[in-house]
């Protein structure tokens, strides 16, 4: 039988990635190498500008960007973090409540368009929906 193949892999610890990372499941024909990175978005770039890894978990926009560049790199569908952004978003509460509608005609600060959560709010907020055209700048804007 040939030695088995060696992939070096950046992924994060979820409970559904545990039992991976601590041998529980295992193959004789493939062998994974673990890279611990924390903050896990801290494995992105290395993966789409170096190839550092075989596989990595990556952000959708991180992947986006990745391919508008021609980064030779390749999804695998398979979600192993999701969340809903809403809980990202911060506001000063003494300037009443915030919802969609309230936002129309505001200006809207996001750190960066390169992270998914930014990606979002100008996704939700996007002129094609009347009721939420909102201008927005990046920090320092």
């Amino acid at each position: 039988m040939p030695d088995a193949t060696t992939l070096r892999i950046a992924i994060g610890d979820y409970p559904h990635t545990l039992p991976l990372k601590r041998g529980e499941i295992a193959s004789s024909w493939l062998k994974l190498d673990f890279v611990e990175i924390k903050p896990m978005h801290k494995a992105f770039k290395p993966m789409v500008r170096e190839h550092a890894y075989d596989a990595s978990e990556m952000a959708l926009v991180t992947y986006l960007q990745a391919k508008a560049y021609g980064k030779p790199v390749v999804l695998l569908p398979t979600v192993v973090a999701a969340r809903f952004q809403q809980g990202c978003i911060i506001y000063n509460a003494q300037r009443g409540k915030l919802d969609v509608g309230s936002l129309a005609g505001k200006k809207v600060g996001v750190r960066a368009y390169t992270q998914t959560t930014g990606m979002w709010v100008r996704a939700i907020s996007t002129p094609w929906r009347p009721s939420c055209a909102v201008s927005s700048c990046k920090r320092g804007q």
